[in-house]
């Protein structure tokens, strides 16, 4: 291995007119500088490789990220239009809400006339939810909400559909109950149905009877009710006055026409309050009870009268008058 420490000379003649350039190099350089190309080869080829490589790398990456941007693009995208589609929705059920409420409250309103028609207490409703709290048990089923709200929206839209047809039909229907109950309560005004006294003391039924006066049996027109002597005496149903007048055996009389071929007669009054041709209401005074004419003490005698036939008064009568 000697031949590491010698020194060799190497010349290099440019040409003949140059000077001879000399370099001596050791024998040790001239075995490293081969091992140092060598080594720098394998290092550039490495280099190569691991650059192509990791271009190959980015490249998919990016191929990678880029697709990713895509799909998150396309999935924004989507949830735009189903934000919008949403917002449709919601904008549609705010106006079928506020659709429905109208209904309600005109259905509300429907059925508060009809309560004063029929003479229903409308303050005695109270709401539910006002009754609400935390105390005492609570259960039931549970429904969990809808996932996806297009779904929720849908449904409720398809509720609110259902609900606003119904409402739509509810609400003609009660127009006509409410026009039936106007028109049943017009006939009820002209109906003698009250009691014509205060007094609730029947002395002689309709029918046959025997006369108080010759103890006969005779036909008892009309119903009697017994009071004390100036007693007021109500007309039962609207009507005009067609006779107002005074009489041997009536005494003093009334008849009330009261349409439909019906009318009421008072007798035997103490008084009389009203004068043919008179409009009278149901429940309002037009006389007093009294004794005149062929009668054995205070009373009233009525009678109800259809197509000038007398009935029974019984059955018309259904309840005391309404106080004013």
């Amino acid at each position: 291995m000697n031949w590491l420490s010698k020194r060799f000379t190497f010349c290099i003649i440019p040409d003949a007119n140059s000077n001879v350039r000399k370099y001596q190099i050791s024998g040790l350089t001239m075995l490293l500088l081969p091992v140092i190309f060598l080594m720098a080869c394998i290092i550039a080829v490495l280099f190569i490789i691991l650059f192509s490589s990791s271009a190959v790398k980015i490249d998919s990456l990016n191929h990678q990220l880029s697709a990713s941007t895509q799909q998150y693009e396309q999935q924004l995208a989507d949830k735009e239009l189903l934000l919008t589609s949403v917002q449709s929705d919601l904008v549609d059920l705010l106006e079928q809400a506020q659709h429905t409420e109208s209904k309600i409250a005109e259905i509300s309103e429907l059925e508060a006339q009809l309560k004063e028609l029929i003479g229903m207490d409308t303050k005695a409703s109270v709401k539910i939810s006002s009754l609400l709290t935390e105390e005492g048990g609570q259960g039931g089923e549970e429904y969990p909400l809808a996932d996806e709200p297009i779904a929720l929206a849908t449904t409720t839209s398809r509720q609110y559909s259902e609900i606003s047809e119904q409402l739509d039909t509810m609400i003609p229907q009660l127009e006509e109950t409410k026009a039936a109950i106007i028109q049943y309560q017009a006939i009820m005004q002209v109906t003698p149905t009250i009691w014509p006294t205060d007094s609730r003391k029947v002395t002689s039924l309709y029918g046959n009877r025997k006369d108080p006066f010759t103890r006969k049996s005779t036909f008892h027109s009309g119903l009697d009710i017994g009071g004390n002597s100036g007693d007021p005496i109500y007309s039962t149903a609207d009507g005009t006055v067609t006779a107002s007048g005074r009489d041997r055996v009536y005494g003093h009389y009334i008849t009330i026409n009261h349409g439909r071929g019906i009318q009421t007669k008072y007798l035997h009054l103490r008084q009389r309050d009203v004068e043919v041709g008179d409009k009278v209401v149901k429940g309002q005074i037009i006389g007093q009870l009294g004794s005149t004419g062929r009668s054995t003490g205070p009373h009233l005698h009525y009678e109800v009268l259809v197509g000038g036939q007398t009935v029974n008064p019984e059955p018309y009568i259904k309840g005391d008058r309404e106080e004013p």
